[in-house]
């Protein structure tokens, strides 16, 4: 089973990044970099194929959108939960596939539930219809059960970083939980130095085992399927 055909994530800031990136052979990579047309430009060069996560004021200017577009290549919007109503508003009306970044910590969920009222941030997500669209969640860490039905209805897809949050004090992974429900997941690296899912397979097997108290609770086998989107 190979690696390139997990579904991924990362951020890129540099040339240095795509080059990493381009030196993993993925078939398709999920790419996050606020600087959309230097992005293109490395996309091109080092001639990777995927999807472009935008910001979404970059979205929502019209003209840079629309040369934007003749580029060819599939895009996701970045929202956040956080922003300003308005920005938020305006990226739902224009029912585009989003991702934003979510139960990555307790600290920011609990700031979005607050903003919205007590809601779950999975219930802000449907009620601002971005889950009627394809949605990619990075984080997922301390997303609850009722989070994961809401999610799960919309086949909403989890990206989780195993090494990045762990270093940023966040919880490990609870994999039988998010296998319970139908979201897709997926496999990322966020803002860490290293490029190298091997090594977050690996983490994410250790880290799992830990958890469960259990040697043999989940193989590299069973996490690369997980993460090519079926079920173990």
């Amino acid at each position: 089973m190979q690696l390139k055909t997990i579904n991924n994530f990362f951020l890129a800031r540099n040339e240095k990044d795509f080059l990493k990136i381009s030196k993993s052979e993925f078939d398709q990579v999920n790419c996050f970099c606020d600087d959309v047309f230097f992005a293109i430009e490395m996309m091109k060069k080092y001639a990777l194929q995927g999807t472009l996560i935008l910001p979404s004021r970059f979205a929502l200017d019209k003209q840079k959108f629309e040369k934007f577009k003749h580029s060819g290549f599939k895009f996701s919007v970045f929202v956040d939960l956080l922003d300003d109503d308005d920005i938020l508003n305006r990226v739902s009306l224009l029912k585009l596939p989003t991702t934003t970044l979510l139960y990555e910590n307790l600290t920011r969920t609990g700031q979005i539930s607050q903003k919205f009222g007590g809601k779950m941030p999975a219930q802000a997500l449907e009620d601002l219809g971005f889950l009627d669209h394809e949605c990619q969640i990075v984080g997922g860490m301390y997303a609850d059960k009722d989070d994961l039905q809401i999610l799960g209805e919309h086949n909403a897809e989890i990206t989780i970083c195993p090494r990045a949050f762990a270093e940023k004090g966040a919880t490990f992974v609870n994999l039988k939980l998010l296998a319970r429900y139908p979201v897709k997941l997926s496999l990322g690296t966020y803002d860490f130095p290293e490029i190298d899912l091997e090594r977050e397979l690996e983490f994410l097997r250790l880290t799992s085992c830990a958890l469960f108290e259990d040697p043999y609770a989940v193989t590299i086998k069973e996490l690369k399927k997980l993460t090519q989107g079926e079920k173990i």
